[in-house]
């Protein structure tokens, strides 16, 4: 596990991130159940113990779950209005050694009170934690400001021009706009007021705002019934899955407040502002229709899951696509197979591009390499069926009947119930929320595969 210790410093419209850390070592290998899970010489073995309730952990209905930036295992109860931060070596974190304070999420409540059922989570490099609700809002909370703390908030910039005039400026907006005009920050004013709303979870974006409301209208989507259900991010953009309106839309960051840190370092936090529909509605092969899960890869590529028909994965954008040929079986990706799935929920990626599908309605996770070739099932064991077949042996002028004994070898999904979400991290393990289960299940794949990277 990685441990990053995270420093910011910023100008008022630059934001730089640096990070360092320790590892430790992983958990070890269960030798209690059947460890065969997978297909030839490789196989997926069960990480022991399962992190449930036996073994102290009392997840309701976990619906998602990744690996943070920083290595801890984020985990949306749905059940519970609560997302558990697990160190990989299965503790549950509420302040650690590095000045993590994960309190907030214990209780996901929003600014008038309401409980938060946390539906789809994603962590980006600046540490934002989004959380969907299903609602026609996204929500964010930032792990590092919980670590450092916020002093104060900047209230007014004064700027200088380039012939020397000063102004008091309020507003991002008009302090750009002044900045593209070469006007330069001459001095900030700060206040210590309402520092809490920024320490909490918030509206990171909300379709019923007014004037976003319009917005979200011209892309022909109803901003009152928009149902968000993944959440996943690159760059400057943050993409939400909308399965009402069968829409993923595309959200820029925008800086709506500059924060001086308990550290005494300036930075800006954002609100998202829609300003495209990455993905339209259809069945066809890169559009959508009830989505899910979303990742990115670190080519740009948008990976996403759905309920609708046709195809139960899809991948926009970076490098080549998956192909599907309804005339040639043999030119089609697996991945693309139509038949393959029964409500894939979730998708996540390892470090070397392979790809996670929670298979929700057949009680598996179904692994493809980077092209989309099918790889492994995860969670299934592997059984011997006794068989018994007829041989016929010619005797002279007449056949003889012979019947033969014979084993062989099946997978069966007897383990995860329901599972909604797969996550990988660094070195290979993959966790798996078991829902209907109530429980985390862990595997890693039997090989010496090195996942690690450099620092």
């Amino acid at each position: 596990m990685l441990r990053l210790k995270q420093y910011f410093s910023v100008s008022l419209l630059v934001l730089l991130f640096t990070s360092c850390g320790i590892k430790v070592n992983l958990p070890t290998e269960t030798v209690e159940f059947d460890p065969v899970f997978g297909a030839g010489d490789t196989s997926y073995i069960r990480i022991s113990p399962d992190w449930d309730v036996s073994n102290g952990f009392t997840f309701a209905s976990p619906w998602d779950i990744i690996v943070g930036a920083d290595g801890y295992v984020f985990i949306a109860d749905h059940g519970q209005a609560a997302i558990h931060v697990i160190s990989t070596s299965g503790e549950e974190v509420v302040n650690d050694d590095y000045g993590n304070h994960f309190g907030a999420l214990s209780n996901l409540v929003d600014e008038a009170g309401v409980s938060i059922l946390p539906q789809a989570i994603h962590q980006d490099d600046r540490l934002n934690l989004f959380i969907a609700d299903s609602s026609n809002r996204l929500m964010v909370w930032n792990q590092y400001l919980n670590n450092v703390g916020v002093d104060s908030i900047a209230t007014s910039v004064r700027l200088e021009s380039p012939d020397g005039d000063l102004l008091w400026v309020v507003g991002f907006d008009s302090i750009n706009t002044l900045q593209e005009q070469d006007w330069t920050v001459d001095s900030i004013g700060w206040s210590d007021e309402n520092l809490d709303y920024w320490l909490a979870p918030r509206a990171f974006w909300d379709a019923s705002d007014s004037l976003e409301a319009i917005q979200v209208a011209r892309y022909f989507i109803d901003p009152s019934n928009v149902h968000v259900t993944g959440v996943s991010s690159y760059g400057d953009q943050c993409f939400v899955a909308d399965a009402n309106s069968n829409a993923i839309m595309e959200l820029q960051y925008v800086p709506v407040a500059l924060l001086l840190t308990g550290e005494g370092d300036q930075i800006l936090v954002y609100d998202g502002r829609i300003t495209s529909r990455a993905v339209s509605p259809g069945t066809g092969n890169g559009t959508v229709n009830d989505p899910r899960g979303m990742i990115h890869g670190k080519d740009g590529a948008l990976f996403y899951t759905q309920w609708g028909e046709n195809f139960s994965v899809h991948k926009v954008g970076g490098s080549n696509g998956f192909e599907y040929d309804q005339n040639d079986p043999a030119a089609t990706d697996d991945i693309m197979e139509i038949e393959r799935y029964d409500m894939a929920s979730d998708v996540s990626l390892d470090i070397l591009g392979n790809i996670y599908v929670a298979d929700t309605g057949h009680d598996r996770i179904q692994q493809f390499n980077p092209s989309g070739r099918f790889a492994f099932n995860i969670g299934m064991n592997r059984v011997l069926v006794d068989s018994s077949y007829i041989d016929s042996i010619l005797v002279g002028s007449e056949y003889e009947y012979i019947t033969r004994d014979t084993t062989y070898q099946v997978e069966v999904a007897d383990i995860l119930d329901g599972p909604r979400s797969v996550a990988v991290d660094e070195t290979g393990v993959v966790y798996i929320a078991d829902t209907k289960h109530q429980r985390v299940m862990r595997y890693r794949l039997s090989t010496e595969l090195d996942y690690t990277t450099e620092e």
